[in-house]
């Protein structure tokens, strides 16, 4: 039975950064620019306000080509630090009371601040929180591989991650998450009369492209290829959870059901997302099905 430490998750935070960071989190509030909430501005005064935050602004009369340079690294880590800082202040909105008496492994712990330094956009700093916050609650729990595979992720693809995630049902045998799209029969005389031996759903009818889902094989977060069950055979039952709610029903025809898997780095971020339940892709995919599947009401 796992121990729980007297400390708080807040409180295992504050040790955290102050035996591996050498002191304690503060953070100033920065005023955004108009370059950062996207005001319309004439391409001259964003050229200007991207020039002055990489530390290379046009208006440096006097210095010399040795100062302009020294001024941006300064720049660079200044704002390095602000990011860092501020990614663990926002960790302390998910750490929970109570934590195992396990410590982080300070080699993880290192390569996370690394890793984070140049994390500006605050919707990511929002997600590589809640994983310290999660490793902090229960070492072990991220991997490397899923730190460096986050690092690779723009906010474009974060969006693509939280659509796949909306739309994954989850079951006992695959308790990571599965997309279903489609499923294929076995031939025979009935469907090279009818032509219904296979049916396929558009996932882009429902947030998820078909670009969306090779950035996400990109980077590590979905296999590469697409993954069919075994034959599923007829009369058997099948128990999905699909977000909240439970899908269970009857195999009535032999059939194998295609799916996009996630990776284990995939299956470890899902639970940070906060999910929406897709009803369209719920009822497409229960009228896709209707065929081989008989789900209970």
């Amino acid at each position: 039975m796992t121990k729980i430490s007297s400390l708080s998750g807040q409180q295992r935070l504050r040790q955290l950064a102050r035996s591996q960071l050498g002191t304690a989190v503060r953070i100033e509030e920065v005023s955004q620019t108009k370059a950062d909430t996207g005001d319309a501005s004439p391409f001259a005064d964003k050229h200007q306000q991207l020039a002055a935050r990489s530390g290379a602004g046009i208006n440096q009369t006097g210095l010399s080509l040795a100062e302009r340079a020294d001024r941006r690294l300064l720049m660079q880590k200044e704002r390095q630090q602000l990011n860092l800082e501020r990614i663990i202040l926002l960790a302390q909105d998910y750490c929970p009371e109570q934590v195992s008496t396990q410590e982080v492994d300070p080699d993880w712990f290192q390569q996370y601040c690394q890793l984070v330094l140049d994390v500006s956009n605050g919707n990511m700093q929002q997600l590589w929180a809640k994983i310290l916050a999660g490793e902090i609650a229960s070492p072990g729990k991220f991997s490397l591989k899923t730190l460096h595979a986050l690092k690779r992720m723009s906010y474009k693809e974060a969006i693509a991650l939280q659509q796949a995630a909306n739309l994954s049902c989850r079951s006992k045998q695959d308790p990571s998450g599965r997309i279903y799209f489609g499923y294929i029969r076995r031939p025979s005389l009935w469907q090279w009369l009818t032509g219904r031996g296979r049916a396929v759903l558009n996932l882009s009818q429902f947030g998820l492209s078909y670009p969306q889902i090779l950035s996400l094989t990109d980077i590590g977060l979905l296999h590469s290829a697409e993954i069919e069950t075994g034959e599923l055979a007829s009369g058997l039952s099948l128990n999905w959870q699909y977000q909240q709610q439970l899908l269970s029903g009857k195999v009535t025809k032999n059939v194998v059901l295609q799916y996009y898997k996630y990776t284990a780095s995939g299956a470890e971020l899902l639970p940070l997302l906060s999910v929406q339940p897709n009803q369209a892709y719920l009822q497409a995919i229960k009228l896709l099905l209707a065929d081989v599947i008989e789900f209970n009401l």
